[in-house]
């Protein structure tokens, strides 16, 4: 049998998510974020199926750009590192990649190279992530010595990322947007600000461009409401299958460190999957699980290639039943509650052995 455990994306529910990301900021232009495989659901089929919707695409490293470009994305790629020496930046003049410029060495690199053509640059500041981008004491000279290096495209582009965007009762972002416009008042050039969280919560964000992450793949950015809850569609469906059902005694026990005790007789179904795959280890018992899609719960620890599931709820189910751990009908905000964790985590976690299926349409995917 090959191995059942499948991440079916629904490339309707990814054009559904973006149609609700344009409807809150309609005058903006889309920086659709699909780095880290497109938060795990697989970059090259995202961008493509994106690719007529949206403006341009941003990645984080340059490896992740030429992955695109050699499945023949055409719209501009931006890379949010930039480049970290005068080898890439060879690289990226050859393919006409754009860079996010975030400290002097770039500069640095950029006044001593001899490109093909002028760069497109975005250009960084910090008003206070403090991961990348120009101090404000920075910003003139560095600002300054970009327009004068005729290997670089103008005017730039001026961007910012906040650090409290998905806290709306913290005053941080509303500081950071101040502080921000305060900065580039008289710098020529678009402005980008907003994340999923701002693009959601913070309209003052909402200028020249945005560019939506999580909230494209129908998870919420934010820590008390979950996509559906955003009228946002889960794009990934992890699925899989019971391979064998067990008729427990009352006080038997499940899995490693018999963490789980039977309250009563009850039959406990072995699933295919586990921390092998990129389900989280830490996921307590009870956290949700779908069975032939009836709601019941994870039972035991998480083994690296088994659960154990309750069914009780179910009890018709047959070896081979489908189980649903997140996606259509559950919530993947759920099971990251239950595991302590992050819904990108979640995402960005499964492994190699996991097998992808996309579809055009929402259809009925058998689960």
């Amino acid at each position: 049998m090959d191995h059942p455990v499948i991440a079916h994306i629904d490339l309707e529910a990814l054009h559904h998510n973006l149609r609700e990301i344009k409807a809150a900021v309609p005058k903006s232009n889309i920086l659709a974020m699909v780095k880290c495989d497109a938060y795990g659901h697989g970059a090259v089929e995202v961008a493509k199926s994106l690719e007529l919707e949206t403006t341009a695409f941003g990645v984080m490293f340059l490896k992740e750009a030429l992955q695109l470009a050699d499945a023949g994305i055409k719209k501009p790629i931006v890379i949010l590192t930039g480049f970290f020496d005068a080898e890439e930046l060879s690289i990226i003049d050859k393919f006409g990649f754009e860079c996010v410029i975030h400290n002097f060495a770039q500069i640095e690199i950029l006044e001593n190279a001899k490109l093909s053509r002028p760069l497109r640059v975005w250009f960084k500041i910090d008003t206070g992530m403090h991961r990348l981008g120009f101090q404000l004491y920075q910003v003139q000279e560095a600002y300054q010595r970009l327009m004068q290096n005729k290997m670089v495209e103008k005017p730039l582009r001026l961007m910012t990322h906040f650090s409290d965007a998905d806290n709306i009762k913290n005053n941080k972002t509303a500081k950071q947007i101040a502080c921000f416009e305060e900065v580039v008042v008289d710098l020529e050039g678009e402005w980008c600000m907003a994340n999923s969280s701002a693009i959601l919560s913070w309209p003052k964000s909402h200028v020249h461009w945005v560019r939506p992450g999580i909230a494209l793949y129908g998870a919420s950015p934010f820590g008390d409401k979950n996509g559906l809850e955003l009228n946002l569609k889960p794009v990934m469906t992890l699925s899989s299958r019971i391979i064998t059902i067990h008729d427990l005694e009352k006080g038997a026990t499940i899995g490693y460190g018999s963490t789980f005790c039977c309250p009563e007789k009850m039959q406990v179904g072995t699933v295919s999957i586990g921390y092998g795959d990129g389900y989280p280890r830490n996921t307590k018992s009870g956290a949700p699980i779908l069975v032939n899609g009836i709601r019941t719960q994870l039972v035991g620890r998480v083994a690296m290639d088994m659960i154990g599931v309750d069914l009780r709820p179910i009890p018709d189910a047959k070896i081979g039943a489908a189980v649903i751990l997140w996606g259509r009908g559950l919530p993947v905000e759920a099971i990251a509650a239950s595991a302590g964790e992050y819904q990108y985590e979640l995402f960005c976690r499964l492994t190699r052995r996991v097998r992808y299926q996309f579809y055009q349409r929402s259809i009925d995917i058998g689960i």
